[in-house]
């Protein structure tokens, strides 16, 4: 272990507080490599939960199946493949049986405060999670995995028991990132036990279980170095890797994305991603996405005229933390930052047609109502060849609302989109792919077969 851990560039303290140093290109590019965990380019993503799935005791869905979460996805992989989905993002893999009450919300068990490295977790057994990885490969859909790494339940784990406070916590020893809640829970993630022991666990995950990859959860949480080394230290080169960096604030003291990247979220986004060679959740756009304005829809990530900002972008309307959920006795979801009901379905029809790699969040596809609509532009998207880095030609200044004509990989016109504009499409050579009337309209060029 102290190999690995002296490849890493040492932390410096500064007021007490540990803070990576601030990297230039330069320095991150004679870092120990891996390979770039951004796919191919043409990936669309299923997240396959929600928050109130495993709301009770023990094993199990909340609506009361005697199937668990993974067997009830192995036995729809079909229709998500037939869907055209090409990854699944499950949710943390770890033992969770946590509890937790504020006000009248309550939850636990979701995955967040897990405890432990155990994968037979309440979505199901590691046997049952190898076994959904293996039919979704053998029906062409990648599988990445949420992973909690700065912060977990301290007061329990049946193995690997730190002691708290101590060298292994943020709180007796250091922390490498921005606390989590008040850091009380948050690991000292370059200590070499704690280091070992998270990488050992991703590796089963990746190895033994044969998933492709990672969504980072609260990446400002903890170092960029961190990432790069566990990502550097797999035996299997992930396909695919996004982090979560929710973090608008520009002054806050405990986060070392601002000393590394600036003030600018922009850049603290992109940063990220460029240094791990991963992709980011596009934050930027979810803000526009919540004006419920067409043409602040350009303002994202995804429909910068910088290829790597476009490349980088993993784009969504809500997620598990943002959004509703399935109801239940224990509420109806986070709701933390809930898109428009109103602008749902536009907000769908901009991320899934344009740049960035897009995100489709489970119950909007199979609990509300936009399975249809979203299928039909996820197959207008792979029919006309749009992937993450494609160019895009602004029409909002010559129209109301959003318009737009995007490339294909070649560079070829290949799918325009209004939304909410009085843009009436491209012309001849062209057919109307889906339309929500009133709303919005996508076209593709004739003749394209995916």
């Amino acid at each position: 272990m102290e190999r690995e851990r002296a490849r890493r560039p040492r932390l410096a303290y500064l007021g007490g507080t540990m803070h990576p140093p601030i990297l230039s290109r330069r320095t991150v590019d004679r870092l120990p490599g891996h390979e770039i965990a951004r796919g191919d380019g043409g990936d669309v993503i299923l997240q396959a939960f929600h928050w109130n799935l495993v709301k009770t005791r023990g094993t199990g869905t909340m609506d009361g199946r005697a199937e668990s979460w993974y067997r009830v996805l192995t036995d729809m992989a079909e229709q998500v493949a037939a869907l055209g989905f090409t990854i699944v993002y499950l949710p943390p893999p770890w033992r969770d049986d946590s509890e937790w009450q504020s006000g009248e919300r309550s939850g636990g068990g979701e995955g967040y405060f897990w405890h432990d490295f155990d994968l037979d977790s309440r979505y199901g057994s590691k046997a049952e999670l190898t076994a959904l990885v293996t039919k979704l490969h053998a029906l062409g859909v990648r599988v990445i995995v949420d992973v909690v790494i700065n912060h977990r339940d301290k007061s329990r784990m049946r193995e690997d028991v730190w002691e708290w406070p101590g060298p292994c916590w943020a709180v007796g020893g250091h922390d490498t990132g921005g606390g989590f809640d008040r850091g009380e829970n948050d690991l000292a993630l370059d200590y070499p036990v704690v280091h070992a022991r998270i990488r050992a666990a991703m590796n089963e995950l990746l190895e033994e279980c044969g998933v492709d990859g990672y969504r980072w959860d609260f990446v400002w949480g903890y170092s960029v170095e961190d990432v790069i080394a566990l990502l550097e230290e797999t035996p299997k080169a992930p396909y695919f890797s996004m982090g979560e960096y929710w973090q608008g604030d520009p002054t806050r003291p405990d986060d070392p994305m601002i000393e590394r990247y600036g003030t600018h979220e922009r850049a603290r986004i992109v940063g990220w991603a460029c240094d791990t060679r991963s992709c980011a959740y596009d934050v930027l756009l979810k803000k526009q996405v919540q004006t419920a304005d067409p043409r602040n829809l350009r303002l994202g990530l995804n429909a910068s005229r910088r290829r790597g900002d476009r490349e980088v972008a993993v784009t969504y309307v809500d997620n598990h933390d943002t959004g509703a959920s399935p109801s239940c006795a224990a509420g109806s979801g986070q709701r933390h930052w809930e898109c428009p009901p109103h602008f749902k379905s536009s907000a769908y029809a901009f991320v899934l047609s344009m740049p960035g790699t897009p995100s489709v969040y489970w119950p909007d596809c199979f609990d509300w109502g936009m399975r249809e609509e979203i299928a039909a532009l996820i197959a207008a998207r792979q029919r006309a060849g749009i992937v993450a880095a494609s160019e895009w030609t602004d029409l909002c200044d010559a129209h109301s609302g959003f318009a737009g004509i995007v490339q294909d990989a070649h560079g070829k016109d290949a799918l325009a989109l209004s939304i909410g504009s009085d843009y009436t499409g491209p012309g001849a050579g062209w057919v109307v792919a889906h339309e929500k009337r009133g709303e919005w309209t996508v076209w593709v060029r004739e003749g394209l077969s995916g």
